[in-house]
C-alpha cells in the first residue's frame, strides 16, 4: 500500500503546534511541584489537587490529538496513527515516542528546503518557502514573472509549474 505524501504546510503548523503542547505539559508536570514549593507538603487544598490531575489529563489528550494531526499530515497510514495515539497515553513511551515524531517531522520539513528552529518553522517561511508565486530566496512575489530571475533579488527560478494539489 502506498503513503500518501506529505502536506508540508500542514505538517509545519502542526509540528509547531505540538512543540507549544509539548511546552505545556512540561509546565503542567511541575505545577504539583510548584505549589508544594509555596504551601508545604499536604497543605494543598484537595480542590487544587483535582484541578491539577484534569489540567494534566487534557495536557495528555491534546498530545494525542497533536500527534494524530502531525502524523495525519506526514501522510502516516491510519493503523499507525491509532496505535501511536493509544501508545501516547503511556507515560514513558509517550516522551519517546513525541521525540522520534518530531525527529522525523523535522528532517521531513529540511528536506523541502525549511529551516526548522526550537519552536518549528517560522509561518512566514512557510509561506515563502512552499508559496509557488514567492520566490524561495528573497519572499518576492513572483506571480506573472516569465523571465526565470527573481527581480528582486536576482536568483534563479524555476519556472515549472506547481503541481495541482490532490
Amino acid at each position: 500500500m502506498s503513503r500518501r505524501p506529505a502536506d508540508l504546510r500542514k505538517l509545519a503548523y502542526r509540528q509547531r503546534w505540538l512543540l507549544w503542547l509539548m511546552l505545556l505539559t512540561i509546565a503542567v508536570q511541575f505545577l504539583p511541584t510548584l505549589f508544594m514549593s509555596f504551601r508545604g507538603p499536604g497543605l494543598i487544598n484537595p480542590m487544587v489537587s483535582v484541578l491539577l490531575v484534569l489540567i494534566q489529563i487534557a495536557a495528555a489528550i491534546f498530545m494525542a490529538v497533536g500527534v494524530i494531526r502531525v502524523l495525519t499530515a506526514k501522510g502516516t497510514h491510519v493503523a499507525v496513527v491509532i496505535i501511536y495515539a493509544i501508545l501516547m497515553l503511556a507515560p514513558c513511551a509517550n516522551l519517546l515516542l513525541l521525540l522520534l515524531i518530531n525527529m522525523s517531522t523535522t528532517r521531513t520539513l529540511r528536506r523541502a528546503g525549511l529551516h526548522v528552529g526550537l519552536m518549528g518553522v517560522k509561518p512566514d517561511e512557510i509561506e515563502r518557502v512552499l508559496d509557488p508565486n514567492l520566490c524561495k530566496k528573497c519572499g518576492y512575489n513572483l506571480t506573472g514573472n516569465v523571465s526565470g530571475i527573481c527581480p528582486e533579488c536576482g536568483s534563479e527560478l524555476s519556472l515549472t509549474p506547481p503541481m495541482a494539489p490532490g
